[in-house]
């Protein structure tokens, strides 16, 4: 039976070692068929690069079959590190938030 491809949620920490195990437990979802409509990463509790890079992956391949992905409710740390890299508007974020709290941090 075909998973539901309405919603992927995601949860706990997407940093590098859990990235690379979502990468392999979805591979075949997300590169086939099955794609979901959107990703929520409501409960993503803490994020590096990884998961960034991931997400544009995912991204990719949904569009190489047509498909568009929405990634809803990310975490402000990486709504930060997306707007820091110029990559936001291609998952879909505005590059810039009235409601963004997490600012850049001085030193």
């Amino acid at each position: 039976m075909p998973e539901s491809t309405d919603v992927l949620r995601l949860e706990g920490r997407l940093t590098a070692p859990e990235v690379a195990e979502l990468e392999r437990r979805h591979r075949k979802r997300f590169d086939g068929a099955e794609a979901p409509a959107s990703v929520s990463l409501a409960d993503v509790e803490s994020v590096d690069a990884s998961a960034l890079a991931l997400l544009l992956e995912w991204q990719a391949s949904a569009r190489e079959r047509g498909h568009e992905i929405r990634f809803e409710q990310p975490p402000d740390s990486l709504r930060v590190i997306a707007r820091l890299t110029g990559v936001a508007p291609l998952l879909g974020w505005p590059d810039s938030e009235s409601g963004d709290s997490a600012g850049p941090e001085t030193s």
